[in-house]
């Protein structure tokens, strides 16, 4: 069983873990970014905005995260 200690490390690092899975199957990173538009609703765009400059991450940074915490 795995203490808590290494589950804690685990979750934290979870992003890279998959990095790495998708490595083993693809033999390529995913580290690279595309640039793409997208329509959010008028509050949707607002709330990301506020937490963005509350936490001091960009837009785009906090959606990937969202995404990948959800995924």
């Amino acid at each position: 069983m795995l203490s808590k200690e290494i589950k804690d490390v685990l979750e934290k690092n979870m992003r890279y873990t998959r990095m790495l899975e998708e490595y083993d199957q693809t033999k390529e990173f995913t580290l690279d970014k595309t640039r793409r538009n997208f329509t959010v609703r008028r509050g949707t765009y607002w709330k990301l905005r506020k937490t963005s400059k509350k936490t001091g991450k960009s837009m785009s940074s906090l959606i990937d995260e969202l995404v990948e915490k959800n995924m």
